[in-house]
């Protein structure tokens, strides 16, 4: 999702840290899903939770999966065994970061159905959302 990162820093450049497109990121962008805040609803929080992080992160579950079967699969390589152990390895940190993120930040926010209202501006709606979005830094500064 390296485009959107980047997309989303030359948008953030353009709207003078007053973005119109926000990122729900994970801690350490494992996740990552761009929401237009004029489409915002206050059911978006669990759409982005259902539809996007729990797929995801049952597609690396997925892919852990058949590495595991390499692992131990008599037909593999030792070589191949030890490529699968070192991607099952990374897989796990990648599952781990995206349960925390769920329980401690979108999962709580998703219960909330949070409101927004676009005469409030991008900046106080933006921080309604603490965690669960990609930090810009100047966004909280006192000055505009």
């Amino acid at each position: 999702m390296h485009a959107c990162r980047s997309h989303t820093n030359d948008h953030v450049k353009r709207y003078k840290k007053r973005p119109i497109y926000w990122l729900f990121s994970s801690p350490k962008s494992t996740f990552n899903a761009l929401i237009y805040m004029h489409r915002y609803r206050p059911d978006t929080i669990s759409i982005v939770l259902n539809d996007y992080l729990r797929e995801f992160r049952a597609k690396l579950a997925a892919r852990k999966s058949h590495l595991e079967q390499v692992s131990i699969s008599s037909s593999a390589s030792q070589s191949e065994k030890t490529k699968a152990l070192k991607e099952i390895e990374k897989l796990n940190k990648m599952i781990k970061e995206l349960e925390d993120y769920e329980r401690e930040v979108l999962y709580p926010l998703a219960t909330e159905q949070v409101e927004i209202d676009l005469d409030d501006g991008v900046k106080v709606n933006y921080c309604k959302f603490g965690a669960a979005l990609k930090k810009i830094p100047g966004l909280d500064a006192k000055e505009e």
